[in-house]
């Protein structure tokens, strides 16, 4: 994951990494005809914890600004 430029960098960036977690999930949950491997899973997973880098980022970010 690349460092965000500055705060709204980051939450542009959490916005498309949270879409794109819902989005295959929703995926998961309604096609019941497909077959889904592990790997599919370390991809939503890997985003799930890049988002959560980037709130932990943000909140220090902010925690600066207020200092």
């Amino acid at each position: 994951m690349k460092r965000p430029d500055n705060i709204n960098d980051a939450l542009r960036h959490l916005h498309t990494l949270t879409m794109s977690i819902a989005e295959d999930l929703e995926r998961y949950i309604n096609d019941e005809q497909m077959q889904y491997d592990a790997e599919y899973f370390h991809d939503v997973k890997a985003a799930a914890l890049d988002a959560h880098l980037l709130v932990t980022w943000v909140n220090d970010n902010i925690k600066e600004m207020h200092k």
